[in-house]
This record gives structure tokens, C-alpha cells and sequence, in this order.
């Protein structure tokens, strides 16, 4: 489909006032206006730009013949000059604007190779794709080619005759042509300044479309495809076939600047807080569920684990005459790890930083008292990240089960296949089970209310106390005829865990305590409790 083009007017020497929008044609526009006389057209072309938040729209200012023979002086759309009603605002994001220039052709290297908007050089031949990501085909029904750089950017554009807008416009060879732009002035971009940090990530092909994802292989393409009829819902592609392309490196993180209002030359690269226990990444977003470890300023250091930095340095340059910068990217490559990391010394550490998907890396021993909260990110959730403990030792919680609306609980409510633990030792812990939810499923135990058998337990070790109030009742009875049980509120509880996990954790250090209850172990190897 065609891309419609807005055209703002702006009527004689910006003093009419009169704006119009046309569509589609640069002629229709036009028409009346040159039969009145403004037969001179200056095309403020925004190229790739926005104009009034507006997208696919030019600003266009007529003049008479005799004005332009006599000389003008133009304003560039956002000049507060061009009076009321005819300012227009012009922005890209993430590029800056260089100026407005006169010429603009395709970037080229000295050889007449194609370059990328970053002066790198385009040798990597690729499917060429339309809009909605589709294969573009020849006459003979092959896949049309393009080209881009090892960067993934296509060929990008070299400017020339950037216009001083003190000067003035002065023409005496002009000829009306009805639809054509007498004089045009394209929108230099050039793009922000960027340092950023890359990770090697797992790269999948839609074998259909052939869209790229990072990451874990998607489950099914997501790709927008074809047109949709007039308020119609856009189809994607659908495919669930995925080809392995390997490992690649991709951007995890990165940080941009205006080289024209900043000078940062030089950035620090994300450090620890000692005090918090929190990676701060200073001027970069934090990366979904990835860590920063090193970074290094080629593939092969970061490789070989050598000559890590210790500062991140953007020497790139641009250009005013031509609108081109080169070197604007500062590529460097990071060592990363999965999950998000904290590094926890004390108990309000980890109180602050505790949740159900974080990962702990644990600098110190912990030792509770009563008076002290467990935090109930963890007896409250399913844990899914790594507890790293280095050989530490977390002793004295006590965690006191209260509310009669919980269906799991533990010193971690849950934890999951995805969960790992490592050379840790919980020591001294108390659980006390004092009211539950009675909703069929309900589980509670030592350490986790449900621990999964798929969770990898690595040198953990548990002691401690399980109590149980006399307000909690276990039955395993059932009707043998419908198999169901007889009693209607039935949960379980477990010495290490409520669904009777043990992932190779020993039960022999954690002792079983009630009031007013008779209860019993049913099963030495699962901790299995009954009550009743």
C-alpha cells in the first residue's frame, strides 16, 4: 500500500496564514495556488522525521515568482519567526538534527562500497523485506537481495549544501512545473552517540518468515503479515518452525547520547554497591533478567576473559558538511549471568532486596532472632532464581504461619524447577504452622510449603523445628467406593516440604513439635505428617 503524504502549507512569504493538508499528490495542493500566484514552492522535507508529532508530512511555504526574483529568506519549520499558526515542531528519535541541506545522496566509502549511517561497511547480504516483513520477490520469483552491515543497518545517507538560514534565496531561472517542489531542503539526521554493551545471546529463525528472536526459542511467530482489511485484526505469521542460527552477539544494554548538549566521552561501566547489595548501572537500564560481570573491548578478550575495562570510551566523530558520523557506536562485549543478582552482607540487605525471582549471592553468615522478619517476599512466593551462600550460614529465623487464607508456606512458600541452591546451610530454623488455609491442595512444610523435584539443591543443608498449632487437621481417610477423601478439609504437611520433596536434603536434623495433637512422621524418607 501507498504511504500517504501530509503536506502543510504555508501561504506567501509565511504571512497569509492559511494552512492546508493534502494527500497522496503534491499536485492537487498546488492548483489554485499557483493560478493565484505562489507558483514557488520550498519543501521542507522532515526525512524520516516527525513533523508536529505528525509522521509521513512535509511542510511547504510558497512564493510568487517575483518575490524569489527579488530574494526571500527562509525559516526552517520550527523558527518561532514564522509567526502564529505556522511553527511546526521536527524530531527524530534518537538522532539529533545536523541542519537542513539541499542534497542528499546514498553514503558511500571511497572504494563507492555502501556504508551504514555509522560508516561501517555494507557486505552482508540478506532477503530484502516489505513493511510488514515479507519476502520482497523479482520478476522470476526469486527473493530480491539487499545488503546491510555486520551490524544488521542498511546503507545509510551523506548530505551536501547545508543551508544557512541567514541567507537569503534568490532565483531568476525558475520554471513552474505543476506538482514538483521548486526548491527542497532535506532533514539531516545523525544518530545519538552510543556506547553499548553486548551479551552472547541464542538466535532462532522463523523458518516461514525468516524474523529473528533472541533468547529462549519462541514458542510460535509473532511476525505481522499482509494487510488487514479496514478495521480488521493484521495476521501474523503463525509458524511454529524455529532453525537454531547458533549463538550471536546482541546488544543487552545500551546508553545514548546528544553529542551536541553532552560530552560524555567517557562513561563508568555498572559497579556494586557494597552498601545496598545493588548492581548499579548508572546510565544504563538494567537488562531483563541478566547481571553484568565484565565487559572488554573486543570478541576475543572477552573470549579469552582478558583485558577486561575498567571505563567505557565513545571516540566516534561527525561531520557538519556532509551530516555523517563515524565510530558514533562504542561496541563493547560483556560477560553476563543469567538471572537478576543481588550481593547480600546483612539481614537488612536482604530484607530490602529479597523477591521471588531475584538471586542472592550471600557475602556473610545471618544470624536471626525472633525480633528479626524473615522477609515474606520468600515465605510468601514461589522462589524461582539462585541462592548462592559461598558457605555461609543462614541460622535463627523463625517464621510464624498466621492467616487462614494461605495455601502454601515455608521459610520459601514454594520453589521451583527453575530454582537453584548452593553451598548453603539454614540452620536453627523454626516454622510455625498456626493457622492454614483448609482448601484441599494446601501445602506446608520446614523449608518450602512445594519444592520441586527439579530444583538443583547443591550442599544445602536444613535444620531446625517444625511446630504445629492444634488448629491444623490431616486426615488421609478415604471412601473406597468413590476414592475420594471422607474428611472435606485435607492439606498437607511435610518435615522439609508439603508436597513430601526432599531433593536429596537430609530430614534427620529437622524434629517435628505440636500442642494437644497427635501427630506422627508416616514416612521416614519424605517427611510425610499425620495428624489425627
Amino acid at each position: 500500500m501507498r504511504k500517504r503524504t501530509k503536506i502543510i502549507i504555508a501561504l506567501g512569504a509565511l504571512c497569509a496564514g492559511a494552512l492546508v493538508l493534502g494527500a497522496c499528490s503534491t499536485a492537487s495542493p498546488y492548483k489554485d495556488l499557483a493560478e493565484r500566484g505562489f507558483n514557488f514552492s520550498v519543501c521542507y522535507d522532515a526525512n524520516g522525521g516527525v513533523i508536529s508529532s505528525k509522521a509521513n508530512t512535509r511542510v511547504v511555504d510558497t512564493y510568487s515568482y517575483e518575490q524569489v526574483q527579488k530574494g526571500v529568506k527562509l525559516y526552517a519549520p520550527d523558527n518561532s519567526a514564522r509567526g502564529s499558526g505556522n511553527i511546526f515542531s521536527v524530531e527524530r528519535s534518537g538522532y539529533f538534527l545536523a541542519g537542513w541541506y539541499a542534497q542528499k545522496a546514498p553514503r558511500t566509502g571511497e572504494d563507492g562500497s555502501p556504508l551504514d549511517e555509522e560508516g561501517n561497511v555494507c557486505n552482508v547480504e540478506t532477503d530484502l523485506l516489505d513493511a510488514g516483513g515479507n519476502p520482497v520477490y523479482d520478476e522470476d520469483g526469486n527473493v530480491q537481495k539487499t545488503y546491510l552491515s555486520e551490524f544488521g543497518k542498511p546503507q545509510g545517507y551523506t548530505y551536501a549544501e547545508k543551508w544557512d538560514f541567514n541567507s537569503i534565496l534568490q532565483r531568476d531561472d525558475f520554471e513552474y512545473t505543476e506538482g514538483e517542489y521548486a526548491f527542497t531542503l532535506y532533514a539531516a539526521w545523525v544518530p545519538y552517540f552510543t556506547y553499548e554493551l553486548n551479551g552472547q545471546m541464542q538466535e532462532w529463525r522463523c523458518t516461514s518468515c525468516q524474523k529473528l528472536y533472541y533468547g529462549e526459542k519462541p514458542q510460535v511467530c509473532d511476525n505481522p503479515i499482509g494487510d488487514a482489511a479496514e478495521g480488521g485484526k493484521i495476521p501474523t505469521c503463525g509458524s511454529k518452525n524455529f532453525s537454531d542460527e547458533g549463538l550471536v552477539w546482541s546488544a543487552v544494554t545500551s546508553y545514548s547520547y546528544n553529542p551536541t548538549v553532552s560530552e560524555d566521552t567517557a562513561v563508568a561501566i555498572p559497579a556494586w554497591n557494597e552498601e545496598t547489595g545493588v548492581l548499579e548501572y548508572g546510565k544504563f537500564s538494567q537488562p531483563l533478567n541478566q547481571t553484568f560481570l565484565s565487559a572488554y573491548g573486543t570478541e576475543d578478550d572477552c573470549n579469552s576473559g582478558q583485558n577486561a575495562v575498567t571505563e567505557f570510551k565513545n571516540e566516534g566523530t561527525w561531520d557538519q558538511d556532509t551530516a555523517t558520523a563515524t565510530g558514533n557506536v562504542a561496541r563493547y562485549f560483556g560477560k553476563w549471568e543469567d538471572g537478576l543478582w543481588y550481593r547480600v552482607s546483612d539481614k537488612a540487605q536482604l530484607a530490602k532486596n529479597a523477591g521471588a525471582g531475584h538471586s542472592i549471592e550471600l557475602l556473610a553468615d545471618l544470624n536471626y532472632t525472633e525480633q528479626d522478619e524473615w522477609p515474606i517476599a520468600l515465605s510468601g512466593n514461589d522462589f524461582t532464581g539462585t541462592f548462592r551462600g559461598n558457605h555461609h550460614t543462614i541460622s535463627g529465623v523463625v517464621v510464624r504461619q498466621t492467616s487462614s487464607d494461605d495455601r502454601k508456606g515455608g521459610l520459601f512458600g514454594g520453589i521451583t524447577a527453575s530454582a537453584a541452591f548452593e553451598n548453603i546451610t539454614f540452620e536453627n530454623i523454626t516454622y510455625r504452622l498456626e493457622q492454614a488455609s483448609r482448601i484441599i491442595g494446601s501445602v506446608f512444610g520446614l523449608f518450602a510449603g512445594e519444592l520441586s523435584n527439579d530444583a538443583r539443591m547443591t550442599n544445602v543443608k536444613v535444620s531446625g523445628e517444625l511446630f504445629i498449632a492444634d488448629s491444623i487437621y490431616i486426615d488421609r481417610g478415604y471412601n473406597p467406593e468413590t476414592g475420594l477423601s471422607s474428611i472435606r478439609h485435607v492439606y498437607d504437611v511435610g518435615l522439609l516440604s508439603g508436597n513430601f520433596a526432599t531433593c536429596g536434603i537430609s530430614l534427620a536434623n529437622i524434629t517435628l513439635r505440636t500442642e494437644n495433637l497427635k501427630a506422627s512422621v508416616v514416612d521416614s524418607s519424605t517427611g510425610e505428617i499425620k495428624i489425627g
